[in-house]
């Protein structure tokens, strides 16, 4: 009985290690393009850093998914922002004859894109009485959710902000809104 009791398990190693081995993708699967990058920033608390995570998913680097999180120091979630790596490096859906993205490639974005600017929101541009949106429109293009008087306000406070790439030409920033202390994006801005 006992011999029979291991014959079926060797018999049940090797079909699993056969199914492995059958299954051509299970390799390229397993490799994939699961890589991560993270650092700290002072942005909600000056006594506590908050850390900015940017990882990246995918059966390879050049079908990747990236995730921006920040965290507080105690590791709550405050803002996550998700897109494709080809979208946030080129624009758009990869071609299908797109190169090869290699793991180091992808390793120098998310390095880039979790080192966040950190900047005061005095350091936004105005919004003139009359103008359509903040700035001056010359050299780019600034839009913001707030009304005009929400957004002079949150920038005469000179609130601690933080800013990432949201595309290959845009930015975005983000604020401790005071009323709600949550964080919410003062302006967007790009060419």
């Amino acid at each position: 009985m006992r011999l029979l009791a291991l014959g079926l398990a060797a018999l049940f190693l090797c079909a699993c290690g056969q199914n492995n081995a059958a299954s051509p993708g299970a390799a390229a699967q397993a490799e994939g393009c699961a890589r991560t990058a993270t650092h700290s920033v002072i942005w909600t608390n000056p006594d506590a850093p908050d850390t900015i995570t940017a990882r990246s998913e995918g059966p390879s680097c050049k079908q990747a998914v990236v995730v921006l999180v920040a965290r507080d120091a105690d590791g709550e979630p405050l803002w996550t922002f998700a897109s494709a790596y080809y979208d946030m490096t080129a624009g758009g859906v990869a071609p299908a004859d797109a190169p090869a993205v290699s793991a180091e490639q992808v390793d120098g974005f998310l390095q880039g894109w979790a080192n966040v600017t950190v900047q005061r929101s005095g350091q936004l541009p105005a919004w003139r009485a009359g103008a359509a949106a903040p700035g001056d429109g010359r050299t780019l293009t600034y839009s913001t959710p707030f009304a005009r008087e929400a957004y002079e306000a949150l920038r005469q406070r000179d609130l601690r902000i933080i800013c990432y790439a949201a595309s290959v030409t845009a930015t975005q920033c983000l604020v401790i809104d005071p009323s709600s202390n949550a964080p919410t994006m003062i302006a967007a801005y790009g060419s």
